[in-house]
């Protein structure tokens, strides 16, 4: 069983202020209610200099809903990999997935779309690629010499294969980002893709501006949902979904996006 850590300490300061470290929050009638740990996988460093911004939504959710705090797992997880812990009961809740069929059949989605992305591709800063459309990146790689780096467990590889791309023009083994970019710029691969907001941050933190660039034209543009345990209690669930509804209704999530330069899903 995977083993917990609380990581919200630093972020907690930085965008909510502290829990306390109390157990349990007062309720109105002011007999302490006990407070409820939700299980959340770890999708990057834990060191990381800022939170992502699937990190700051389910910071600000907590503040939203009464009674529950958030436990981060201590392992760094694929999208994948959380999928199955969700499936399995291991975890609770999670942020920033695209619908596909086969999550579909294993865990619940939001109601409301929480993120709007792009998809995007990168390439070294000296191959003159231009590439507008999946249908373009299939015939770039339809002579069989390129390759596309995708993370291992992400939708990304379901949407390649949509597109009529197949496995050996796609090099799926290599699990973050960071990993994929520098078999990029090995020369391991001619394109990645992956989203943005999310790319250029990569990008930036590690100082690899003048080495890859991303291409201009988005290949789609479309909306990350929570997701949700179908082991978590329904009324658990149900108050998380309210919660999202007044971070909408608010403008938290505008907010939230804008400062990732990205966008609230309808804008």
């Amino acid at each position: 069983m995977a083993r917990w850590a609380r990581r919200v300490a630093l972020l907690t300061v930085a965008l909510l202020g502290a829990w306390g470290g109390a157990d349990a929050s007062p309720a109105p009638s002011g007999v302490p209610t006990p407070v409820l740990e939700l299980r959340i996988p770890r999708h990057g460093p834990s060191d990381a200099k800022a939170p992502s911004m699937c990190e700051e939504i389910l910071l600000a959710l907590t503040r939203q809903v009464a009674g529950v705090r958030l436990v981060w797992s201590t392992d760094w997880l694929t999208h994948d990999r959380a999928v199955q812990e969700l499936a399995a009961g291991r975890l609770d809740t999670d942020c920033g997935y695209y619908r596909t069929a086969e999550r579909e059949a294993r865990i619940l989605y939001s109601h409301r779309a929480v993120i709007r992305m792009e998809t995007v591709l990168a390439v070294r800063a000296d191959d003159p690629a231009d590439i507008a459309t999946f249908d373009e990146l299939r015939a770039a790689l339809a002579d069989g010499h390129d390759t596309i780096l995708v993370n291992a467990g992400s939708a990304f590889l379901e949407r390649l294969h949509r597109a009529g791309i197949e496995d050996h023009s796609i090099d799926a083994w290599a699990a973050h980002s960071d990993t994929n970019l520098r078999k990029l710029m090995n020369g391991r691969g001619r394109f990645f893709i992956f989203r943005n907001p999310g790319l250029t941050e990569v990008i930036q933190s590690n100082g690899w501006d003048g080495r890859i660039r991303i291409l201009p034209h988005s290949l789609a543009v479309e909306d990350q949902y929570m997701v949700f345990s179908r082991h978590l209690d329904p009324e658990v669930r149900e108050r998380l979904e309210a919660g999202l509804d007044r971070l909408a209704a608010d403008g938290t999530l505008e907010r939230i996006a804008r400062r990732h330069t990205g966008r609230a899903p309808g804008l």
